[in-house]
């Protein structure tokens, strides 16, 4: 990060507005904080989309779910219910976590002031409250609640991706130490009446979201993910409950489980995963499920995929977890929009006739049967019969696309090494089918902090080839 004069911040201000992010695409990198050993906290309080701000006796979750009962601070369930009028997802984390920018930005308030008056639910407030605003462009900005001094940016900095912002507490309205994460559009100020807040997990029910129809601002799934969606990747969000185990098993060697119960009352846990689709058309919806965890064979998948006015259309899907052990399982085959448009969601509410103690939450991978898809298209003019690999764009910042064929079925091992031979980032894709594929490079290594510029090149193997190629990083 650096720290600039007023009339280069300015220049810089107008440079980063100029080239805003569209609207439709996600441009949230990574999670705003520093990972755990596990890959990610979860969230402990969402969005209330009915309405941000406002305590009137509802909350609506993003995924259409709304709650009258035990809503307000402190007889709320943590991860469930709490609370109405939240305009932001708070992370609840261990105190003077390391807080970290999600994506580049420009920081526009870096400052102690007081708290709400009142403090939600009544609550004493524990001092001056440490806020942090960021300007992303495209009308979208960053708000970083209850940090602990001192800041480690000012007002006029240039923050990059993975930046330390500061260290997450409990000052303000708050009574343990976690951060409050908002995103809104439009403008960076807080306004109750007509705030700007908007849901950065999306809004993934049949009705219109009543956020829109404060300001027209939609919200949209706003994190950077791909085709292949790991339990700890991107694309991957878990909320909170009481009973989630973390397991070294699965695809990548981990993947999450809880108890089941048989009614949406009794439900105190749920994840959803959204993919990033390169094009529209048929695919296959696939999951992941390890060996030796007596899993639910009554497992309800929900499947929403989003439709021109913002609301979604919803599959549901009962799966046998135990059907495939050690691989992937096909569950639905449904046309799919481009884009982060479409969503899977897993609660640990099963099927009433479903046996096993254990719901799955592991990969799922969305691969296409369009074989006249754009990228197949534009993979084919460039890719002669020849060759078997390239990347597109190269140079690239922020993504780039390797492009790669499969003679024939098979394990397919991807690794990115930097310029003098360590292992950048690694991927496992089991048993592709022959034909054209692609995998997106967000330029981040395995532990998911960004690479420096520089020549990076990439190993593709099968059981029967090896194929390799170079990209250049560019900042």
């Amino acid at each position: 990060m650096k720290n600039l004069s007023n009339l280069s911040c300015k220049i810089i201000y107008c440079l980063l507005i100029s080239t805003p992010i569209s609207s439709q695409e996600p441009f949230l990198e990574i999670r705003p904080y520093a990972p755990p050993s596990f890959q990610q906290y979860p969230i402990t309080e969402q969005v209330d989309h009915h309405y941000p701000y406002a305590e009137d006796g509802s909350l609506l979750r993003f995924d259409g779910l709304l709650f009258t009962d035990n809503i307000i601070y402190p007889n709320c369930v943590f991860g469930l219910s709490c609370y109405d009028g939240h305009g932001g997802i708070d992370y609840h984390m261990p105190y003077n976590n390391p807080i970290i920018a999600p994506a580049n930005g420009y920081v526009l308030w870096a400052s102690f002031s007081e708290p709400a008056d009142p403090c939600p639910g009544g609550i004493t407030p524990n001092g001056d409250q440490g806020t942090i605003i960021i300007s992303h462009g495209d009308g979208y900005y960053t708000v970083y609640l209850h940090m602990n001094p001192p800041l480690g940016v000012s007002v006029g900095e240039n923050v990059e991706t993975g930046d330390t912002l500061g260290y997450n507490g409990n000052t303000g309205c708050a009574v343990n130490a976690h951060l409050h994460f908002e995103v809104r559009k439009g403008s960076w100020t807080f306004d109750i009446n007509e705030p700007h807040v908007v849901d950065p997990f999306g809004w993934w029910d049949t009705i219109p979201d009543p956020i829109e129809e404060i300001r027209g601002n939609r919200s949209e799934w706003l994190w950077v993910s791909n085709s292949l969606v790991d339990d700890g990747d991107n694309g991957f969000q878990r909320f909170a409950g009481p009973d989630w185990n973390y397991l070294s098993s699965g695809y990548n060697n981990d993947c999450w489980i809880t108890p089941v119960k048989y009614s949406i009352e009794e439900s105190r846990h749920y994840a959803i995963w959204v993919p990033y689709l390169q094009d529209s058309g048929e695919y296959n919806i696939e999951v992941f499920t390890p060996e030796g965890v007596n899993a639910s064979t009554g497992a309800i998948y929900e499947i929403s995929v989003k439709n021109e006015d913002g609301t979604s259309t919803k599959t549901n899907v009962i799966v046998n977890q135990n059907s495939s052990p050690g691989g992937f399982t096909t569950i639905a085959t449904l046309e799919l929009p481009a884009g982060s448009k479409s969503s899977v969601i897993l609660r640990d509410v099963v099927q009433q006739s479903s046996s096993g103690n254990n719901v799955v939450f592991d990969a799922i991978r969305f691969t296409s049967n369009t074989s006249t898809s754009v990228l197949d298209k534009r993979s084919t003019n460039i890719l002669a019969d020849s060759e078997d690999v390239f990347s597109y764009p190269n140079p690239f910042n922020p993504t780039t696309t390797v492009v790669y064929r499969v003679q024939k079925q098979s394990d397919v091992e991807i690794i990115i090494y930097n310029s003098i031979g360590a292992i950048i980032k690694s991927y496992l894709v089991p048993n592709q089918q022959p034909g054209l594929h692609n995998m997106k490079w967000g330029g981040y290594n395995n532990d998911g902090s960004k690479v420096n510029s520089g020549i990076y090149f990439f190993i593709i193997k099968t059981q029967t080839r090896k194929m390799s190629g170079k990209t250049i990083f560019i900042k």
